[in-house]
């Protein structure tokens, strides 16, 4: 009989019908028994978290406190009981079952996420449609406004005017045959109105833009041409050209043509004038004060002074400084190096005609 069976009886091997009678022998306790070495060592480790008793005497009672409060902490800090063989091959196939679990797709975890946040799931979010960037320039972008807001106002106008036919079709209902083809004609003709309408603001447009472009070019020649006189580009302007026009029958070369033959007649009578000719420096009397830039830059020819005028003066216009230069572009003003590079620009620098002057008196000193 098997205590745990109760009082029946069980059929047995003579092995087990051994330990049932007799009990365990010593040789199985030694076989399933630790090591000695085992044993002693955790002896060892217990005896040392152990205060004893004679190590605790001849102590004050604050090292008294501190050492109990150091035998508790070593008891806290023990190790909890181990689990057993079973209890971790039971975590591990419960881990394992988990792990076999149907892996959430992108979607899935979006929508979680998503209801987590307080979001709407992305399914639910309308995509924004894709715009292709505008690579129009902006004068193409001005005139499609222009037709847009052209086509706006012409489906307008056609509405108001379909709205009067509506009504003098509703009047003319009694009139029979003749006023029914009588409204008939009535809106063919507003029809051919708009299309000639519609026509009209194409056309208008497409000159305009035939217009522009010709423009650029002919200020672009003239800029060039400003540039190869020695003229300062950023001061010519279309209004300095005659330009035909919109509603003559001009074609773009032709305008060319006309403006490159105007520039080099202007160019002719420049140097016929003496127009920006270097001046020859030659010993010359001024007696005049100094005075500001002229507006213009256009290099006028110095008037020969009286002889019996009042003898010129040698020195800077500016600092009174000992004059070094004379200018032609300023009238003939004396400047010292200093004064010259500070009271004129980059331009005038280039375009101004310069001389070396030496006091007439500079010989008579000694």
């Amino acid at each position: 009989m098997i205590p745990r069976t109760g009082n029946t009886q069980q059929k047995v091997c003579k092995q087990c019908h051994e330990v049932l009678t007799r009990g365990s022998s010593p040789a199985n306790a030694s076989k399933w028994s630790p090591p000695q070495n085992y044993k002693k060592r955790i002896a060892a480790l217990e005896a040392k978290q152990k205060p004893s008793p004679l190590q605790s005497q001849g102590l004050t009672q604050q090292d008294q406190v501190i050492a109990e409060r150091l035998a508790r902490l070593r008891q806290e800090n023990k190790s909890k009981t181990v689990p057993s063989q079973a209890e971790i091959e039971a975590r591990l196939a419960a881990l394992k079952d988990e792990s076999q679990g149907p892996i959430p797709s992108t979607q899935e975890m979006e929508t979680r996420l998503a209801a987590l946040q307080g979001r709407a799931p992305p399914s639910q979010t309308p995509q924004p449609a894709h715009q292709t960037p505008d690579t129009r320039t902006q004068a193409q972008q001005s005139q499609d406004l222009l037709t847009q807001l052209a086509a706006e106002a012409a489906i307008d106008e056609s509405w108001k005017q379909g709205d009067t036919g509506v009504a003098s079709l509703q009047n003319d209902l009694n009139q029979g045959t003749e006023g029914s083809q009588h409204t008939k004609s009535l809106g063919q003709a507003i029809w051919s109105l708009e299309e000639e309408k519609s026509r009209l603001l194409a056309e208008a447009a497409v000159e305009l833009r035939e217009e522009n472009t010709r423009q650029e070019r002919i200020l672009a020649l003239a800029k060039r041409l400003a540039v190869l006189r020695g003229q300062d580009p950023d001061r010519v302007s279309l209004q300095d050209y005659h330009l035909p026009a919109s509603d003559e029958d001009e074609d773009e070369e032709t305008a060319i043509q006309r403006v490159m033959q105007q520039l080099t007649e202007e160019t002719a009578l420049d140097e016929a004038s003496g127009f920006n000719i270097p001046v020859e420096p030659a010993p010359r009397h001024w007696a005049q004060p100094w005075k500001a830039q002229p507006e213009s830059l256009k290099v006028q020819p110095v008037a020969p002074r009286p002889e019996a005028e009042e003898e010129e003066l040698p020195w800077c216009c500016i600092c009174n400084e000992d004059a070094t230069l004379r200018c032609a572009g300023c009238d003939g003003d004396l400047y010292c190096a200093r004064c010259f590079r500070e009271g004129h620009d980059a331009f005038e620098l280039k375009e101004h005609q310069t001389s070396a002057y030496r006091s007439p008196h500079a010989g008579r000193e000694h």
